[in-house]
């Protein structure tokens, strides 16, 4: 038995999860962790809230509400879109919690204990007009690197981690006036000693090599150390080093750092030791996220994990971020669908499967959603309930025998593929499968239960109640998914008795969507 840490970025409680958010993240990441405990192992799906981004102050000043109100309000509207695509964490870790500010400034300890960080002279951005230091999304202007707009911290188009004296033309989000420079004392994090040791380690990774030659690329060029704190009115506070007390660490270490704060309470609930868990070889931990935090995962959470003595991360999966209509999912501008909304009106399962579909290898720029696939989603899981009911109601016998090898090979390369988070391989594997077991073709009058419980059981990670409430029809209440434990031998011919899970998608939904996306699209390209 392995130990699997899934831990995908959380979310800045400062609105719903659209859709962009659940399919590239938080759907992939459930997907592993629903795979891994069907092959028989541990495997604890971690997040959790980032309350101490600015994006929540800032939509608390355009509310004239308490930050700690604002939070709370999209917490639950967040847990409530993870469970309308039937999502539910094992940890969901607040930042705002005392149990993790003494975890995130226990970590921070452990790295200066290890000779990481130091105190050193930079500047931050600041704003005359109000009176205040700015960081992160309170500031706005021109990525140094690729001219696009970026806030403060990290240019969302290009990854770069952003240094205040670097940003052209910055201004402040809340009054809009320019902004100047003012010389601070800070923590930084020293990737330069690190870097050498810290490079070797992924380079011998099981990353994807495009994630792993982007991180080794910026460790070959002219590294420099990491800020990790600053002056701002939210978040960790700092107690020591003397000239640093009372700074907060950023998000981009504290707020990632929940997830060993996940994990330690996780451990702690199962009699488990953590330190011992994460240097345990049969221990792997994976991390989930757009693209937009691909840099501070595999530099900053997977250096200060090395620097404490920790194994690196197993692999990281990371997405472009979803386009809706060709254009970014976006909150300001309301192009976006709300997970919780969308599953009112149409079938959980289509639109996991729909979005789990627009995944593709990172870098490739091709996560493209409109409603097309949610249409298609619903015909092809028509296909596979048609199949299952067909070879149901019309076989004579039952074929105790085990899968052909070509089956068992296409469930093993199935396995492989979810293994190396490959999952848009994965579902093209399970189309395939359908095509050779055939099990649905006319005539054929023999019922093979194993071919279809394994069917069943690669569809469980993508579609997990549609594959359970097929299962127990057929093999019984008792029935769970297994890619190596064949079925009981079921008599078929009981007739379904429940609803498809692959409803059309309504004509309703279909012009509302019309309406509010393709009918901009038109006028614009007008």
């Amino acid at each position: 038995m392995r130990t699997y840490f899934v831990c995908p970025a959380p979310p800045c409680p400062n609105g719903k999860l659209h859709l962009g958010h659940v399919g590239g993240v938080y759907l992939l990441a459930d997907m592993f962790t629903r795979f891994q405990r069907m092959a028989g192992h541990r495997a604890y799906y971690i997040t959790g809230a980032d309350e101490h981004g600015t994006y929540t102050l800032v939509k608390a000043r355009k509310l004239g509400r308490p930050v700690s109100d604002v939070a709370q309000k999209h917490v639950h509207e967040i847990l409530q879109c993870l469970r309308a695509v039937q999502i539910t964490p094992d940890a969901f870790v607040r930042t705002s919690s005392e149990t993790h500010k003494e975890n995130a400034l226990a970590i921070f300890r452990e790295l200066q204990e290890a000779g990481y960080v130091d105190v050193r002279d930079g500047v931050q951005l600041y704003c005359e007009h109000c009176d205040e230091f700015v960081a992160d999304s309170l500031a706005v202007g021109v990525c140094p690197a690729c001219d696009a707009t970026t806030d403060s911290n990290l240019c969302e188009d290009c990854g770069l981690a952003v240094q205040h004296d670097t940003l052209r033309d910055a201004r402040h989000t809340t009054c809009g006036g320019s902004l100047g420079l003012r010389p601070i004392k800070q923590a930084v994090f020293d990737v330069p000693r690190l870097a050498q040791v810290l490079d070797k380690a992924i380079e011998q990774s099981a990353w994807p090599g495009v994630i792993r030659d982007k991180a080794r690329t910026w460790l070959a060029g002219a590294v420099h150390g990491l800020p990790m704190s600053r002056h701002f009115s939210h978040g960790v506070k700092l107690t020591q080093p003397e000239h640093v007390t009372d700074q907060t660490l950023l998000t981009w270490f504290e707020g990632l750092w929940s997830f060993e704060t996940g994990i330690r309470e996780l451990c702690d609930r199962d009699n488990l030791d953590a330190h011992s868990a994460l240097h345990d070889p049969n221990t792997q931990l994976l991390f989930f996220m757009g693209q937009d935090n691909r840099f501070y995962y595999t530099v900053g959470v997977t250096g200060a994990l090395l620097a404490r003595g920790y194994p690196i991360p197993k692999n990281h999966s990371v997405q472009d971020f979803y386009k809706l209509e060709r254009e970014k999912f976006s909150t300001s501008r309301d192009h976006a669908l709300w997970a919780d909304e969308v599953t009112r009106e149409v079938d959980a399962s289509v639109l996991r499967y729909a979005l789990a579909r627009v995944a593709k290898p990172f870098d490739s720029n091709k996560n493209d959603f409109d409603v097309d696939s949610l249409i298609m989603a619903a015909s092809r899981l028509r296909i596979w309930e048609d199949a299952l009911r067909h070879s149901d109601n019309n076989a004579h016998t039952v074929d105790n025998k085990h899968p052909c090898p070509t089956l068992r090979s296409l469930v093993q390369r199935y396995a492989d593929a979810i293994e190396s988070l490959r999952f848009w391989d994965a579902l093209d594997i399970i189309d395939t499968y359908l095509e050779v077991a055939d099990f649905a073709r006319e005539g054929n009058g023999m019922w093979n239960a194993a071919t279809v419980s394994l069917f069943l059981s690669l569809l469980y990670p993508v579609v997990p109640e549609l594959a359970i409430r097929y299962g127990q029809h057929f093999f019984g209440a008792a029935w769970q998914p297994s890619l190596k434990t064949p079925a009981a031998a079921a008599l078929p011919g009981a007739r379904v008795d429940f609803p498809y899970f692959s409803a059309a998608v309504s004509a309703n939904f279909i012009a509302a969507y019309n309406t509010r996306f393709r009918t901009e699209q038109v006028r614009q390209s007008v």
